[in-house]
Order: structure tokens, then sequence, then C-alpha cells
């Protein structure tokens, strides 16, 4: 009786590690019940052997945080006689009415995201440029001075003087030889040019068009506080 006296509506329940479990709500002669949650309270029905020590302000349980929330406390206990729900029965002194004043208010937070576009760049290949080298082959016609010897014999007119050469009359053969130039091909190759081939790159800016989402969130607040805000 002492210990439950000392547990006070409102007071924050903590577990043996230290971890914030809830806030009482109310109790009865065998459970308290804490309330954990603030946009969306769920009730807990935690037996008073599991209450290690209270103050004022506070009450300690002999389990952590984790045991706490995970033992099944979180459905009403049932009366094994009975089969009816156990309904809290208030002492005297906090019959009437429960003030649920929040020592810690709990946050619920909502994440709103959109898409945002983000533009990368790869190398791919336009094509390509193919130089062909063909061999022509052509007639080429050059003139080229040659010389060759030929033989004049002319007739002059005697003399009318006395030969004493002694080799008068004698037959025999006399050879002239005669030469002459004849032209040789020989080919040279000569460079008559060259390619120079450059590759540019020329920037140009692109446009680039998708469509994107965003969160938009609506808040309909129904409460009787909304509704004045509404006015």
């Amino acid at each position: 009786m002492d210990m439950q006296q000392n547990i006070q509506p409102g007071a924050t329940v903590y577990g043996a590690d230290g971890e914030k479990v809830g806030t009482v709500a109310t109790y009865s002669g065998q459970y308290i019940v804490v309330e954990k949650g603030f946009f969306f309270p769920k009730d807990y029905y935690i037996p008073l052997n599991a209450v290690a020590e209270t103050s004022g302000d506070a009450v300690y349980l002999t389990v952590s945080k984790d045991d706490a929330l995970n033992q099944g406390w979180d459905q009403q206990p049932v009366d094994t006689y009975t089969g009816d729900m156990q309904q809290g029965t208030m002492d005297t002194q906090y019959a009437g009415s429960v003030d649920r004043d929040y020592v810690e208010q709990d946050a619920l937070r909502v994440p709103v995201h959109e898409e945002h576009l983000a533009a990368s760049k790869r190398q791919t290949q336009a094509g390509e440029v193919t130089i062909n080298k063909q061999v022509v082959e052509q007639q080429e016609t050059i003139e080229v001075p040659v010389t060759e010897e030929r033989v004049r014999v002319e007739w002059r007119a005697p003399s009318g003087d006395v030969s004493a050469d002694s080799n008068v009359f004698e037959e025999g053969v006399i050879e002239v030889p005669v030469s002459r130039e004849e032209v040789d091909v020989t080919k040279r190759t000569v460079q008559t040019g060259e390619l120079e081939v450059t590759k540019e790159r020329d920037q140009r800016t692109e446009k680039v068009t998708d469509s994107v989402r965003r969160e938009v969130v609506d808040v309909d607040d129904t409460t009787v506080e909304g509704q004045r805000k509404q006015r």
C-alpha cells in the first residue's frame, strides 16, 4: 500500500537500465498502466511485483526497458476467476479524473522527401572517319635527248698527183665503228605531300528533362483546439 501511495499519475517510469519506458496513466491493486508514445500512445499493464522503487515523480522497474516492452504486458490482464478484464480501480484519493501531465513528451518525426535530377556523362562512339590510301597507276612520258653516230662517205675529186704508196691495188675491208646512246628507265619515289589528321572537341550544352517526385504533407487537425484555429 505504501508503494501504491507513492505512485503518482504522470510519473515517469524507468527501466532497470535507466531508459524511459513511459508515463503512469493509472494503477490498480495488481498493476500500473503505463502509457508510452505521444502521437500514438499505447498502454502497458506492468505488474506491481516488477516495480523496484517509487518516488513522487518517478517509478523504477526491476527489468530493463526492452524486457518491459516485450513481456506481453501490452495486453490487459484477465481475471482468471471471472474471465473479465480487470478494471483499474483507483484509490479513493485518486478517484475521478486523472491528470495526465507529461514529464517528457515523445516526438514523432515524419521525414519528407523530394527527388532531384543528377546528370552524369559517359563516352559513346558517334561514328568514325575512314581514310583510304590507294595506288593509282598512270602512264608518264618524258623526253630524253640521245646521241648516235652515223657514217658518211663522200667522194672527193683527185688531185692528179702520182701516188708513191706501195699498198695500192690491195683488197681489204675497212671497219668504222658506229655508236649510239640508249635510254635506261629507272623509277624513284618522291613525297608529294601529307595528310594531317586531327580530332577536335566541340562542347555544347544539352538540356535533360525528366519528372521528379516530392512529398507534400497535409495535416488534418480534428481536435477541438484545431477546429478553433480553423475558425
